[in-house]
């Protein structure tokens, strides 16, 4: 497993700003690195989420999934616990999805 110069030193401004955010971040990227795929395709150790919907797929990327946990955490009442590190681990989760795949963007496809 590597990771780039590029992605450490993309880590330092937010190690600068709080360290329990970084290491959720670290924690959250590492944790998605070792589920999914290794290339764009690819199924990981754990199956992504394809919903069929007439003649449309719908795919559920896990950055897609992390960002609409990230946001129910923040709009609803409920606080995690360790939030800076939740906040971090999910961040870190979403970036991964985001950077690694050249297809992160496409969720709805039609079938053939």
């Amino acid at each position: 497993m590597s990771i780039s110069k590029k992605k450490i030193l993309l880590g330092i401004p937010i190690a600068l700003i709080s360290f329990e955010i970084y290491l959720g971040v670290i924690f959250g990227y590492l944790t998605a690195k070792f589920f999914s795929g290794k290339k764009t395709g690819q199924s990981g150790k754990l199956k992504s989420l394809v919903f069929d919907f007439g003649d449309y797929k719908i795919h559920l990327h896990h950055w897609l999934c992390g960002l609409g946990v990230l946001i129910s955490v923040i709009v609803l009442p409920f606080s995690p616990p360790y939030p800076q590190i939740s906040f971090g681990f999910l961040t870190g989760f979403i970036f991964q999805g985001i950077i690694s795949y050249s297809d992160w963007h496409k969720i709805l496809k039609k079938e053939n």
